[in-house]
């Protein structure tokens, strides 16, 4: 089976050198090897597993409430506060007004 890299590229709007071409062909080549072989496999008589965990009960601990941190405790750890608030960075920052 031909890969037309070139195709894949400028579908992605990637750009690559003919070195990284060159790679990315051979990886694909790699990977198309790799689904042939596993068609190959005979699976008759083995039922499809659409959820990996639907025979078993996955166990989960109770949600309890408990004893939270003190103000000071959680500042402590934040990279950066101002009195008693944490600062994060400004979600608009680099947004040019018009």
């Amino acid at each position: 089976m031909e890969i037309d890299v070139k195709k894949i590229m400028k579908l992605a709007k990637l750009k690559f050198n003919e070195n990284e071409e060159l790679q990315i062909k051979k990886h694909f080549q790699k990977m198309l090897k790799l689904v042939e072989k596993l068609k190959s496999i005979d699976v008759t008589g083995v039922d499809p597993l659409y959820y990996p965990h639907d025979r078993t009960y996955l166990r989960r601990r109770k949600d309890k409430q408990g004893k939270g941190l003190e103000r000071y405790e959680v500042l402590e750890n934040a990279p950066d506060t101002f009195t008693d608030y944490i600062k994060a960075p400004s979600p608009l920052k680099g947004i040019k007004k018009k």
